[in-house]
């Protein structure tokens, strides 16, 4: 299979399991039917989804799956944190989503629920999301949107190698880039 076109299910790292989102999980979420932790074979906390998943973002990925069910590794990974004896839970999630319009660009984005947060798990979460998307050979193009405020978000993408561009797509946002 050609690298640009291998797509990971699930992404494996020191302490989590980042596994793709599919159009069954995608529309159990977008229906709060609770069914999510079953479909995914984990624990759902009463946090998710996390404050800063934005509805409309539900509609576009599913439109994208209708488009192309084949790239289903470049839309969103939930992060599950496996723990002993018990089902893994669900703890944020992260993407490297490719827009339609510019197909050797991906963003990068990234949210743990508060209860996770300041365990080192974003960061662990974008360099394995990063890693992924620079192995396959497809993107030219590496970049991240945050809030000027979002510190803790703008201190992991410094972390993983980006640098500030300039203002973002989304009003009051800023852009990142990894050369």
């Amino acid at each position: 299979m050609h690298p640009a076109t291998q797509i990971a299910s699930s992404i494996t790292t020191a302490r989590l399991e980042l596994v793709a989102i599919t159009p069954e999980s995608l529309t159990s979420e977008q229906a709060s039917d609770g069914r999510l932790g079953q479909i995914l074979n984990c624990r759902v906390t009463s946090e998710w989804p996390h404050a800063d998943w934005e509805p409309h973002v539900l509609q576009l990925l599913q439109q994208r799956f209708a488009e192309d069910p084949t790239d289903i590794g470049w839309h969103r990974y939930v992060l599950l944190r496996p723990t002993n004896n018990q089902p893994s839970t669900l703890i944020g999630s992260v993407g490297g989503f490719r827009w339609p319009d510019d197909r050797e660009a991906a963003e990068v984005g990234y949210a743990i629920l508060p209860a996770f947060r300041l365990h080192g798990y974003a960061i662990e979460a974008a360099k394995a999301m990063i890693n992924w998307i620079e192995s396959t050979g497809a993107v030219k193009t590496i970049f991240a949107h945050t809030f000027p405020h979002l510190t803790g978000s703008i201190r992991i993408l410094n972390q993983c190698g980006f640098t500030y561009e300039g203002p973002g797509k989304e009003e009051s946002t800023i852009r990142y880039r990894k050369p």
